[in-house]
């Protein structure tokens, strides 16, 4: 296993906080790094280096009860696990959920149908009609040109006032500051007739009753441990679309977490 920058900027971070040293948050893998390391006591003195810095994960996860495994230096799938969930922690002061105990809230208060085409057509109509100019609660960027500004967007006249009380209990959660920190204010799109994406069947964004949210950085084949909106800071914003039945594919398939829609799986 090669040490990348990514690892070395955590281990920096903490060596600063647990030795109250004062080391560049820089990824080199340096002489000031290695010599922070070898004051650890817990860790073994004849250890190498790059053994002493995946001991030092491995101890950090464990002492914030984050399970590494047996510390000895060397890097399996119980240290990349608990290295990811470390990092996060870190960057974030929220202790991820443990994705496998995830279970999104399976409510339907506004009866959106299964994705199926005949249950689509026969709820929404016609693939592109019965659409509702929606003006948001909160001004959004274009995920594709973030100089320009999105303050309304059509979508279907069925989901209008859901689709509503979602963003605006989202500004009212997360505040303008914070929406933009999270880039929850980056809109990919809505009303898109067209095919899905490596597919023969409508895409719900046919229909106006899908939208996609920070795209570049829930791309469609990212899992959770790439996608951003997998992170614990966003719980919350799934709770809210939840709440009103809203399907995450992300939550629910592991893909595509981007993508919200008002329809059922």
């Amino acid at each position: 296993m090669e040490l990348k920058v990514k690892h070395v900027k955590l281990i920096q971070k903490l060596l600063n906080k647990y030795l109250s040293v004062n080391l560049r948050v820089d990824g080199n893998f340096g002489a000031n790094t290695k010599n922070a390391l070898s004051t650890v006591d817990e860790l073994d003195k004849s250890w190498g280096h790059k053994r002493k810095a995946i001991g030092f994960i491995q101890l950090s996860s464990n002492k914030n009860g984050i399970d590494a495994g047996k510390l000895d230096g060397y890097w399996g799938p119980q240290t990349a696990f608990a290295f990811d969930v470390l990092n996060e922690f870190t960057e974030t002061g929220i202790m991820p959920v443990n994705w496998r105990d995830i279970e999104p809230l399976n409510i339907n208060p506004n009866n959106w149908p299964k994705q199926n085409e005949v249950d689509l057509v026969n709820f929404y109509g016609a693939v592109g009609e019965n659409q509702k100019r929606l003006l948001l609660p909160y001004p959004h960027r274009l995920s594709w040109d973030k100089r320009k500004i999105v303050k309304s967007f059509f979508c279907n006249e069925t989901i209008h006032e859901s689709l509503s009380r979602v963003l605006t209990k989202v500004l009212e959660t997360y505040g303008i500051e914070k929406i933009k920190e999270l880039n929850l204010d980056l809109w990919g799109g809505c009303l898109n007739v067209r095919r899905i994406r490596g597919g023969n069947k409508w895409s719900t964004h046919s229909w106006g009753i899908a939208i996609d949210y920070n795209p570049d950085e829930n791309q469609l084949k990212w899992g959770r441990g790439k996608a951003a909106f997998a992170k614990a800071q966003y719980d919350d914003w799934w709770g809210i679309w939840e709440e009103e039945g809203w399907v995450s594919l992300g939550r629910t398939k592991n893909y595509d977490w981007m993508h919200i829609q008002a329809a059922k799986q």
